[in-house]
């Protein structure tokens, strides 16, 4: 996937979205205009971005007011629906982790399939969650703490080092597998609680 800077540029007229692009003829890069819309067109759902910079625009007559608000973004996606199932109760989705992965729910505890070792069991469970659609790429990256990703488009963290053994579960999607059993268990509790139910 081809990466452009992208801008987003909030007016009185509405939402702008801008993208580096570079000409086919001169091969010079620009910004250009990829996506306009009015403020009748809001609000808009299951959009997920990370900005890396705000710029105010002051007005060139007043410049205690503004034109523009410019957000530079590392990322902007929108997800076509919901990325969690408000359908499935938390004893459904523990019988379809289990026939999937072998990973079970009981008395409150995460118990692993013990056809796989504890890293093996994180993939299976990730990629459960990817294919069953409760875990999209709105929803990533996902923070694993402060610093750290879980699950990421790349296999780097926030400040840019490598994942500690990353193991690409789906296609592009990778998830940070240098963990203790005790710490996976907590990890797929977590993800449980965030996508499952």
């Amino acid at each position: 996937m081809e990466e452009y800077r992208r801008t987003i540029i909030f007016t009185r007229d509405g939402v702008k979205v801008e993208e580096e692009r570079e000409s086919p003829l001169s091969k010079e890069t620009k910004m250009v205009t990829v996506d306009e819309l009015d403020w009748d067109s809001f609000p808009i759902d299951n959009l997920t971005m990370e900005v890396t910079s705000i710029e105010p625009i002051p007005s060139d007559e007043d410049n205690d007011a503004l034109t523009e608000l410019r957000f530079s973004v590392s990322r902007l996606v929108r997800g076509k629906e919901p990325t969690k199932s408000s359908t499935t109760s938390r004893s459904e989705f523990w019988d379809l982790v289990e026939e999937e992965t072998g990973i079970r729910y009981k008395n409150g505890e995460i118990l692993l399939s013990g056809d796989k070792n504890g890293k093996e069991n994180l993939e299976a469970f990730v990629r459960f969650l990817i294919d069953s659609k409760r875990l999209t790429e709105v929803d990533l990256p996902y923070k694993s703490g402060y610093k750290r990703y879980l699950i990421n488009i790349k296999d780097v963290h926030i400040n840019g080092e490598k994942m500690s053994q990353p193991e690409e579960v789906k296609n592009g999607i990778y998830v940070e597998t240098k963990y203790s059993k005790k710490d996976i268990k907590k990890k797929i509790e977590q993800l449980a609680e965030d996508f499952g139910y």
